[in-house]
């Protein structure tokens, strides 16, 4: 089954021949957690860094400062899952250098999440971020495999809206988002 992360909003499964897609993160950030024990997944987009109120359709995963234990409690209640065996991974948050983003919401998206995963004690490893693309997340359950396709994003000198994908990189087990530990238990 094939699961579309739109902005703001977030999938889990372990279905294992599901796929969890994002599209067009730019300033926004995914986020992907993975159970290699449980062949568990959960993905998010995050769109900006901090929550001062939800409205009715606001979900936690749109924000950066509350998204991290947000899924963690998602992961752990629908898969059993614990934040030390997680590998967690992060995607996005282009630069706002060039001019495309006068209010860095890339950055402080990147920032704050940071600062949410320090908090909780999660350790994560920023597969793909910064920069001037926009990256599409393909993501495997089965494996763990999370493939980026990235394209040039207009405001950045020489990018095009126009210009086809820059590549296909896989990150995950097998990858360089390999295993990582985590100082405290869930």
């Amino acid at each position: 089954m094939e699961h579309i992360v739109g902005i703001g909003a977030f999938a889990v499964s372990n279905g294992p021949e599901d796929v969890i897609k994002t599209f067009a993160l730019a300033t926004c950030v995914g986020l992907v957690y993975y159970s290699m024990r449980k062949r568990a997944m959960a993905m998010a987009h995050i769109q900006l860094p901090i929550c001062r109120a939800m409205s009715g359709n606001d979900k936690p995963s749109r924000f950066a400062d509350i998204c991290a234990e947000f899924l963690l409690k998602e992961m752990a209640f629908k898969h059993g899952v614990t934040g030390r065996e997680l590998q967690i991974s992060l995607y996005g948050g282009v630069e706002s250098k060039g001019g495309g983003d006068m209010f860095m919401i890339g950055e402080k998206n990147l920032a704050e999440l940071r600062r949410s995963l320090g908090r909780l004690g999660l350790i994560y490893k920023e597969v793909d971020v910064g920069g001037h693309e926009s990256r599409t997340l393909v993501a495997h359950t089965s494996t763990g495999i999370v493939e980026v396709i990235k394209r040039p994003m207009a405001f950045h000198p020489g990018g095009s809206r126009a210009g086809g994908a820059a590549g296909v990189q896989r990150t995950g087990p097998q990858g360089p988002a390999a295993r990582l530990g985590f100082r405290r238990n869930f």
